[in-house]
């Protein structure tokens, strides 16, 4: 082929792929749509430059031109503070994992002890098992697999029995609020020089929405967290703390580190994305909850149970079906995406079924889903479970893909 060829080959994928997920219906719990605000403020010129700093003096820069560049991160930052009522903030992770694995290289010494939620991001686990056998033991978080939560009795003998450095809890299944105030009371007796880590990575909109938790309030030392989840902002990571010992250990750890240039292209749009959140947020997380308890409510009235349905379901936008009846978690993901339906498996604890699904309703409700497009959305979750000809689902998912065409709660 020759350049304009490959060029052309490019352009047809990527329009392509623009076009197969317009015809379906994402409920993947991790991912979202930024507005049309947001996607604006995406400065490509931005990453063309280096803004590497020392610290949290967005000031002390490496390389020389970036006067305006601080003052830009320096603004993000304050909205960041104001959003969240966070002291100090760091906007350098590119991604949620990032900021844990900074979390826990700058706050755990060698030899030392974190407890952490088996079903979150592990990062202690994470660095002790890979090829760099950092010298840490993990112990998973006791799980109570019916209420989806911490099982906060049986932690708390864990807390008083191993003297934990680190307590890891956050989810990637977070359906409910966790203990972090009771946790906080137990470490501090337990071991007063440890730290609880927040990680925030799928419920930070909801934060931001006052929909969920506030957890540097109830005792957590530092959040971290993803900036594209719920928050619905550029993709990237974030850091949050009252404490300015936490802030600078941390910051001396991402940088020079895990981070070097920190992808400057974002800053602007995720300033927007705060501002957005500032006005609209509320609003906004308080409907994705809404259809994330209509949805599973819609689901289970056609037989298809949810996990936590006793406790209304969910107070977040993920919701967990249980589908034992319909096989396994992983095979109907991949029925569900053969209908144009984007979603995930999700593994159960054994009291309560062997198959779950994970849904979210972040972005369906970003582009206008309210409960009364409940019903037709779990229709055909239902008919892609149930085995239904995928062509014969398909238009009907394309159809209700249509009416989701107009990006809310948004200042443009």
């Amino acid at each position: 082929m020759n350049p304009n060829q490959k060029i052309e080959k490019l352009t047809t994928l990527l329009n392509k792929h623009h076009e197969y997920r317009d015809t379906c219906l994402n409920l993947i719990a991790s991912e979202n749509v930024p507005s049309a605000l947001v996607e604006e403020l995406f400065d490509e010129k931005l990453a063309q430059r280096y803004g590497n700093y020392n610290g949290t003096d967005l000031y002390n820069r490496h390389y020389k031109g970036n006067r305006y560049i601080a003052e830009i991160e320096t603004y993000t930052q304050e909205l960041a503070k104001e959003l969240f009522n966070a002291a100090f903030v760091d906007l350098r992770p590119l991604s949620g994992n990032i900021a844990g694995i900074a979390a826990i290289f700058a706050l755990a010494d060698p030899g030392d002890i974190a407890l952490e939620v088996d079903n979150g991001h592990g990062y202690a686990n994470k660095l002790a098992t890979s090829p760099l056998k950092i010298d840490l033991h993990s112990i998973p978080v006791p799980w109570d697999g019916v209420r989806s939560n911490i099982d906060l009795a049986a932690t708390i003998k864990l807390i008083e029995q191993h003297k934990p450095k680190i307590v890891n809890i956050g989810s990637a299944v977070f359906l409910f609020p966790q203990p972090v105030a009771e946790l906080k009371s137990a470490m501090r007796q337990a071991n007063p020089e440890s730290y609880l880590i927040y990680d925030a990575a799928h419920v930070i909109g909801l934060i931001a929405g006052g929909r969920f938790q506030s957890p540097l309030e109830e005792g957590a030392d530092v959040i971290i967290s993803s900036t594209h989840k719920t928050l619905a902002g550029p993709q990237g990571g974030m850091i949050l703390t009252n404490d300015e010992s936490i802030a600078e250990r941390i910051a001396s750890t991402l940088y020079p580190l895990l981070m070097s240039n920190h992808h400057l292209s974002r800053l602007p749009a995720l300033a927007g994305t705060f501002v957005e959140w500032m006005t609209c947020g509320p609003a906004y997380a308080d409907a994705i909850v809404t259809n994330a308890k209509a949805l599973a409510q819609a689901l289970s009235d056609r037989g298809v149970p949810g996990l936590g349905a006793e406790l209304g379901f969910t107070e977040s936008h993920t919701l967990i079906p249980i589908v034992d009846a319909y096989g396994q978690g992983g095979e109907l993901a991949d029925r569900l995406e053969s209908c144009h339906i984007i979603a995930g498996a999700a593994s159960l604890s054994p009291e309560v079924g062997s198959s779950g699904l994970r849904l979210g309703v972040q972005e369906v409700t970003r582009w206008g889903m309210t409960p009364k497009d409940a019903p037709d959305i779990a229709d055909v979750i239902v008919d892609a479970l149930s085995g239904e000809d995928p062509e014969k689902v398909k238009p009907k998912v394309a159809r209700l893909a249509a009416r989701f065409d107009t990006v809310q709660f948004t200042l443009k």
